[in-house]
């Protein structure tokens, strides 16, 4: 009898895991569209030479937090979609790409110098 009350927690556990990633998955993806819009947007600007202070700003200032939610997104996808054990390796190689992306970002936005 305490068998059964166990598993019946850890699937409820699983399906209240499962909804709680859906949820991040729809929220990450709403934001990466509006965050790569805007950054997008803004770097076509900059690069036409209108708007030059505030595009400038923008696409600056977007780039860091757009390559965050991407991450977020492609891991939360990952672990969606990772519950079997053949696709352990799948997730264990969407982790290490998606850091290395994103600490690619964070090396190309912070250490190399800013042309002028």
């Amino acid at each position: 009898m305490e068998n059964i009350n166990t598993n019946t927690l850890n699937t409820a556990k699983i399906i209240q895991n499962n909804d709680i990633l859906k949820t991040l998955r729809q929220v990450s993806l709403l934001f990466f569209f509006v965050l790569g819009s805007i950054h997008i947007l803004s770097g076509l600007m900059s690069s036409q030479n209108l708007y030059l202070p505030l595009s400038n700003v923008v696409n600056r200032a977007l780039d860091i937090p757009f390559a965050i939610i991407g991450t977020v997104l492609g891991l939360s996808q990952a672990k969606i979609h990772s519950d079997s054990p053949v696709k352990t390796i799948y997730l264990i190689l969407m982790v290490v790409v998606c850091l290395l992306v994103l600490g690619l970002l964070l090396y190309i936005n912070l250490l190399l110098p800013d042309k002028i």
